[in-house]
């Protein structure tokens, strides 16, 4: 970005661009490859939009109402992130706010979740977010349930696949050709002051195909 009182005065240069690249030097592996790529090559993975945000008083608001309608074949999940007001130039992105949720009830299609039919409460946020979470062997625990919830780490989780397998594509919940999609009732205690934002984000899957070194389609 460049910056300046006079526009037409504006002005930038590029150099010593350069193009890196893997170069694959045994005959055997450069047919392998050649082959898959002439015989066409599927890569799946995760696509996360951000559906809306949703603004409420933290003194005075006890329910929220969210509803998506997103139409995708696979949904994987919805996640709520709660984020205070921040001037220009100085938010905290690591920092999301527990806003004091008590119970979440879920439905889909018009019908209740039936794994939390009571709806979804207390350490049951947790049981579903930690889902998601990636576990690197060797390696130092980044998350918890105390850093969840009382360390500004909070995000709620609707996890809505068949199973919770993170290597498994394709297993998230069909909403297509539907008016009804998730409708999501948040019960919270009215506590704080201000306002807080509720960015919703949904993850589904997607795969991109390739036919003959060409994209052909993506699948949503």
């Amino acid at each position: 970005m460049v910056k300046g009182s006079e526009k037409t005065e504006l002005k930038y240069n590029l150099t010593n661009i350069q193009l890196e690249y893997e170069m694959i030097r045994r005959k055997t592996l450069a047919d392998m490859a050649r082959s898959v790529y002439n015989t066409g090559k599927e890569f799946v993975y995760d696509h996360v939009t951000r559906d809306v945000v949703d603004t409420f008083k933290k003194e005075t608001a006890t329910k929220l109402n969210i509803k998506v309608n997103a139409q995708k074949s696979s949904l994987k999940a919805i996640l709520l992130l709660f984020i205070e007001p921040y001037g220009e130039g100085a938010r905290d992105s690591e920092k999301y706010v527990f806003p004091d949720l008590t119970k979440v009830s879920v439905t889909i299609n018009g019908s209740p979740n039936m794994i939390y039919n009571n709806g979804i409460g207390g350490k049951d946020m947790w049981e579903e977010a930690q889902r998601f979470f990636v576990k690197e062997e060797y390696k130092t625990e980044h998350m918890d349930m105390t850093k969840f919830y009382t360390g500004d780490k909070f995000g709620l989780v609707i996890d809505l696949r068949l199973m919770a397998d993170q290597l498994m594509h394709g297993n998230g919940k069909g909403l297509v050709k539907t008016t009804h999609g998730v409708q999501l009732e948040i019960e919270r205690e009215a506590k704080g002051s201000g306002d807080l934002n509720c960015h919703v984000f949904i993850v589904s899957d997607y795969q991109l195909n390739i036919e003959k070194s060409l994209l052909e389609s993506v699948e949503t």
